[in-house]
């Protein structure tokens, strides 16, 4: 291919996709044009994952003035103590709450492994985990909020702030969805790197270099990602479990082996790359 050859994104999408006889075609590709093919599918993952997940809450609740005034519990934090007519439990974008005022204080027991965030209440504290970037928890005393009173009246007022916390755990949520794609991406990688490494004819043929192989992982594993992030948002479990994980992998990573395919290997896929 000459290097001065366009590919559009959504050709590179097709690809990525259908073609992975083509992978090479995407070699002589700019750096820049990479990041952004991965950024936006990144993107695209996210909108489907948490996007979707946000949306399909603030549909199913009516709007986020009718979910505080008449579906969320009512509740009042007045002299330091916090009072919930009933027991709260319900996910939005991810983020786990939790309340339970019968206790005066959080357990570790009341924290689900499920959930990378979550914020769990007890009559006199709140914790708040996220596990999403380190293993963070912090817990916050009522106590030293006593001159404080908040209901869900007040609640209201706090909505724009909802919408903001929202946007900003978007974006949050999409630079974690670009580590975790790359950290597979090198993962796959580095089978494929250490496939050719170790066959036995490799005396006859070029290894191609980890970068090169590295680049065409974004690619490979494109399709899986997709599948995954539409099987979890419609709730089906099998996308997250080992099972799936172990199919996802391997099937980029064979993928991968086919976009270094020689034409005289195709017939001996035993020989790829």
């Amino acid at each position: 291919m000459d290097k001065s050859e366009k590919i559009s994104w959504f050709e590179q999408f097709k690809i990525a996709c259908l073609k992975p006889s083509q992978y090479k075609r995407l070699l002589n590709l700019a750096k820049g044009k990479v990041i952004l093919f991965l950024a936006a599918i990144t993107l695209i993952t996210t909108i489907l994952g948490y996007g979707m997940d946000v949306a399909g809450f603030t549909v199913s609740v009516g709007g986020w003035k009718n979910f505080i005034l008449n579906r969320l519990p009512a509740f009042e934090l007045k002299d330091g103590t916090l009072s919930v007519d009933q027991e709260m439990d319900f996910e939005i974008g991810g983020v786990h709450f939790v309340a339970d005022t019968s206790k005066d204080k959080v357990s570790t027991e009341d924290l689900s492994n499920t959930y990378q965030m979550e914020l769990v209440f007890a009559k006199n504290e709140m914790v708040v985990k996220n596990t999403a970037v380190g293993n963070m928890m912090n817990t916050f005393s009522f106590k030293n909020m006593k001159k404080v009173e908040f209901n869900n009246q007040a609640m209201l007022s706090m909505v724009p702030m909802i919408r903001i916390f929202i946007v900003i755990m978007f974006f949050t949520q999409w630079i974690a969805n670009i580590i975790s794609y790359l950290t597979v991406c090198i993962f796959i990688t580095m089978l494929t790197y250490f496939n050719q490494r170790t066959r036995m004819d490799r005396k006859n043929r070029e290894d191609v270099s980890f970068g090169k192989i590295f680049k065409l992982s974004i690619y490979a594993r494109v399709i899986f990602e997709l599948v995954e992030t539409i099987g979890v948002t419609a709730g089906s479990a099998i996308f997250t479990g080992m099972a799936w994980m172990f199919i996802s992998y391997f099937g980029s990573y064979q993928l991968l082996l086919a976009g270094f395919m020689r034409p005289e290997d195709r017939q001996k896929p035993d020989e790829m790359l």
